[in-house]
């Protein structure tokens, strides 16, 4: 007798670790990569930030696809904050 029958299926996660300075080198490779899967960065062996792709996002945070400008603002602001989270991570 199978306890868990009616349990939805989980799918395992699957993630790609890299330090910020393999993640500055080669950006546009694990862009690629987080467009299937969450790509971690790490500072000093300890997780920093995790990059996935934009539908996965709005999967998870249930986001709908079409965004106000206020959302869009935010939103941009966010991507510069960690954009320069990165650029000082890969200077060190």
């Amino acid at each position: 007798m199978t306890l868990f029958k009616n349990l939805p299926q989980v799918k395992e996660a699957i993630m790609t670790r890299v330090t910020a300075t393999e993640f500055k080198n080669n950006i546009g490779a694990f862009s690629n990569v987080a467009m299937k899967e969450p790509v971690i960065v790490t500072n000093h062996q300890r997780d920093c930030l995790v990059l996935l792709s934009a539908d996965e996002y709005s999967r998870l945070t249930g986001e709908p696809q079409g965004l106000t400008e206020e959302r869009k603002r935010e939103i941009r602001e966010q991507v510069e904050y960690h954009r320069n989270t990165i650029i000082e991570l890969s200077n060190r």
